[in-house]
């Protein structure tokens, strides 16, 4: 239709109908999502907590409808950070607030999740790294560690929290009798165990007061932390620290007695402890709370004496709060406060608002380390129950996760040196001095997040509409006007066209933040309108290579490559099967029968992203990613020739040809249909010489892939031997796992995979990939094992063999190892257990472990290799 419009403004309208296309949103979406580390999957998490998102999908559909409505930039970033704080926002705008929740979970560690946001919030809209100033001020750009731990303080100062959104189409009544069925017995087991945990730290209060001499003893949160339900919580022995050092600064009446006792070294306290009782003494009750006087009318005989007199001064409070409840609720009266100020002014400590000694009323994300670890695996595993009824509902409903400011905000600290045991003076919630000068003020209003998302997107910010403008033009034109679209900082390299870039973005601000206008411009534009080739004249194009061989100056259109979403989007469209369907839950794109919709709607899982996705450079989940990386390397080529996703888009083209048609069209049709042209005369005759050509009967199958069995099984030390190996029960195609959900509710994580696989829960499930001799003979073993990550405690790795008991072992951790076996005899029937199980704990236990066994007979040389031999539909492949 373009090519035949004779209209003189064809052009531009065939612009504005693509602006105009749904397709438009879902294209550009894709890039935001790189940059918001879109992800359906938590990455790695402890096996208590549901692993999959409950609201990603609603996120990702809620960007695409944003930017087919041309959203104003501003507000679209707005959204993202304050949503719940946006006067004028609908409920479905919850959604956008994944920007900020579908990060790594970090196992719940939280200043690791803060660091996550500050860096997607920071290096996603102004390309500024301000996560590089956690340890230390930024070595290049004017950061200083004060400004990131201002920002810290912000989402310090947030929690988490799961809402519905709405949906006027689904209609489910079974499902949201389900959901308030599990959601109550979650609220109910979650209050009940509030209030005993509440209980049993105020019970304990003169512990976490000795807590407070013994600091050393309380690491700060981990999830690898196992808490019985006798110990002394971290969490509240924290809460104290930083109360108390807080009161301190502020004279606290309740606690001066504390400090000024507390500034005696202990060797010298009993002489020195009269005068400072004497000078407590002639406070006014003002700056001494008269309880908290009368109990050290008398001079303590050491600090452990001065523990001991408050302990006894809270039990006091505690006791008499206790029986005037029970008086008054005799009496039919609701009692919310004690008469006495002094008392009351002690009991807010134990049962007010932000009390010391309160488990907030939160969901288990923002408080699993209040409670004991048997507590927090029940919540979790509560919650997950709650999640994947979410999950998995028919129905798709949709939530969203969001952060709101606490009642009261966090007061941030400096952590030297990137350690939060080891923290520094105190920063206020603020802005970066960079882009508000040195007089900018505090954040005034609760965690201050919509004052910083106000800062943001300020017209006079210098980065944030540049940036944007700047990543357009990369994606138009495969390289920005800047060469870092992820970092503005001194490191990045000047903008080819300063002046072009500026007047790019006044118009971009002065259009009201609109990117279809900006696209528009650009696209319309002569330097966009360019053919690839360069100038016609040869001493022109040789000056031009000479002068500038990058091209940073535009004199011809880059040729740009196809990302994998476009490639295999393509051939759906070409082979007449993609599936137009848009929103809703993501597809496994890997699994049979393969999907048919835009990879846009692919499940992304970043803890096991397939090695295609990788292969083709898609973007890392975890991190923010204005600009892909672009690699050439043989298994894209492999890829086309042997997948099954690709060769059955190839049958599906060749079936939609007429078959009337004869040699000659086809080719033509086919050539005009994936790449809109005629082929040349050569590409024709080489497609008649291809269909002229023999065909090669289909490879036989394997007759090794039948020697090798998988399961799971437990090492057993004492002999050296694989007990209770039981095979496992699913294959999906790639992998053999417990069940089509990954990990399975009952066995877990373990599986295996053609390159390596996962352990399972526990040493009693280990992995177990087997191999049985067909035949007599003498063997050798070439293997390599690897484990990837930088995290947990490693794997331990055995080969077992039926006869001889163990052969190799080893423990792996964030390394590669060769285990090797030379000359080993086995008859038939002797087994091989090639062997995986976690190290101490659960925690990125995931390898690699390509295994070779050869028979060293010359006469009949044989091998068995794991990767070639595990199941595949092998038989299409061309290469």
């Amino acid at each position: 239709n373009f090519i035949s419009d004779a209209d003189s403004m064809a052009y531009e309208n065939l612009i504005d109908r693509l602006l105009a296309s749904p397709s438009h949103g879902q294209h550009w979406a894709r890039h935001w999502l790189d940059i918001a580390r879109y992800s359906d999957t938590k990455g790695y998490v402890y096996a208590r907590e549901e692993r999959f998102w409950i609201h990603a999908w609603s996120y990702r559909d809620w960007v695409v409808d944003a930017f087919n409505a041309d959203m104003p930039y501003d507000r679209f970033l707005l959204l993202q950070l304050a949503a719940d704080q946006v006067p004028d926002r609908t409920d479905d705008d919850l959604a956008a607030m994944g920007f900020l929740t579908l990060g790594r979970r970090f196992q719940g560690v939280r200043r690791d999740i803060i660091d996550d946001r500050i860096d997607v919030v920071c290096r996603g809209t102004m390309a500024l790294t301000v996560g590089c100033a956690r340890c230390h001020d930024h070595k290049y750009d004017p950061i200083p560690t004060a400004d990131y731990y201002s920002l810290y303080g912000v989402f310090d100062s947030c929690r988490e929290k799961m809402v519905p959104l709405p949906d006027a189409e689904m209609q489910d009544d079974a499902f949201e009798a389900e959901l308030k069925k599990r959601t109550e017995a979650l609220a109910a087991f979650r209050q009940e165990r509030r209030v005993s945990t509440s209980a049993r730290v105020r019970s304990r209060i003169g512990d976490y007061l000795q807590a407070q001499r013994e600091l050393q003893k309380y690491p700060e949160e981990g999830f690898d932390q196992i808490l019985a339900l006798d110990d002394l919580l971290p969490s509240f022995v924290h809460r104290w620290r930083d109360y108390l050092r807080d009161a301190g600064l502020r004279h606290d009446p309740v606690f001066v007695a504390w400090h000024r006792y507390a500034e005696i070294p202990d060797d010298e306290f009993s002489p020195r402890a009269a005068a400072v009782t004497q000078a407590l003494h002639e406070l006014s009750a003002e700056k001494i709370n008269p309880r908290v006087a009368a109990a050290f009318a008398a001079a303590p005989t050491s600090f452990t004496d001065v523990i001991a007199r408050y302990t006894a001064l809270f039990q006091d409070i505690d006791a008499r709060w206790q029986a005037e409840l029970k008086q008054s609720e005799a009496q039919g009266a609701a009692m919310h406060a004690m008469p006495d100020p002094a008392d009351e002014q002690l009991r807010t400590l134990l049962y007010g608002p932000g009390s010391l000694c309160e488990v907030p009323d939160e969901p288990v994300v923002n408080t699993e380390y209040d409670f004991d670890s048997g507590t927090c695996t029940e919540l979790w595993k509560l919650q997950g129950e709650v999640d994947r009824l979410i999950i998995n509902a028919a129905s798709e409903p949709r939530f969203a996760t969001i952060i709101e400011d606490r009642e009261v905000p966090s007061s941030p600290r400096i952590f030297k040196r990137g350690n939060s045991a080891n923290k520094g003076e105190d920063v206020p919630r603020r802005f970066l001095e960079l882009l508000s000068g040195p007089d900018r003020k505090p954040f005034e209003h609760g965690s201050g997040r919509l004052e910083m998302a106000q800062a943001i997107i300020d017209p006079s910010n210098p980065l944030t509409a540049r940036v944007m403008v700047n990543r357009v033009w990369a994606h138009h034109f495969g390289a920005g006007l800047v060469t870092t679209p992820g970092d503005f900082g001194v490191r990045a390299e000047p903008p080819s066209h300063p002046a072009l870039l500026d007047w790019l973005t006044s118009e971009f601000i002065a259009s009201g933040w609109s990117l279809k206008t900006l696209h528009r411009m650009i696209v319309l534009s002569a330097v966009y309108r360019q053919s690839s080739d360069g100038p016609a004249d040869a001493a022109s194009l040789v000056h031009a290579r000479a002068i500038d061989p990058e091209n940073r100056l535009l004199w011809h259109m880059n040729v740009h490559r196809l990302s994998f979403e476009e490639m295999r989007d393509s051939m759906l469209v070409v082979s007449g099967q993609l599936d137009q369907r848009s929103g809703g839950k993501p597809s496994n794109l890997f699994s049979k029968p393969f999907p048919r919709r835009r990879t846009l709607y692919g499940l992304v899982d970043r803890q096991y992203l397939p090695g295609t996705l990788r292969m083709f450079d898609f973007a890392n989940p975890d991190l923010p990613i204005p600009k892909r990386s672009e690699t050439t390397v043989p298994q894209q080529s492999l890829f086309l020739m042997n997948d099954p996703l690709a060769l059955e888009r190839a049958r599906a083209l060749a079936a939609s040809l007429p078959v009337e048609l004869n040699a000659d069209d086809q080719i033509r049709a086919l050539y005009r249909r994936v790449l809109q042209r005629d082929p040349t005369a050569a590409q024709l005759a080489a497609a008649h010489e291809l269909l002229a050509a023999d065909v090669p009967e289909k490879p036989a199958a394997s007759i090794t892939a039948a020697d090798w069995s998988y399961g799971f099984g437990t090492y057993d030390e004492a002999t050296q031997r694989v007990s209770n190996f039981a095979a496992l029960p699913h294959f999906t195609g790639t992998a053999w796992q417990g069940g089509d959900a990954f990990p399975d509710a009952v066995l877990g994580w373990v599986q295996l995979t053609a390159k390596g696989g996962h352990p399972g829960n526990d040493r009693a499930h280990a992995s177990v990939r087997r191999w049985t001799a067909p035949a007599a003979m003498t063997i050798t073993i070439q293997s390599e094992l690897q484990h990837e990550p930088a995290v947990g405690d490693g794997i331990r790795a055995f080969i077992v063999s039926s006869k001889s008991g163990a052969l190799q072992s080893t423990k792996a951790y964030h390394q590669t190892l060769p285990l090797n076996v030379e000359s080993l005899p086995v008859m038939p029937g002797d087994t091989l257990d090639f062997v995986v199980e976690i190290g101490e704990t659960l925690n990125s236990n995931q390898y690699l472990w390509t295994c070779t066994i050869s028979d060293t007979a010359a006469e009949s040389p044989r091998a068995w290799n794991s990767d070639t031999d595990f199941p595949h539909d092998g038989s299409d492949q061309l290469s």
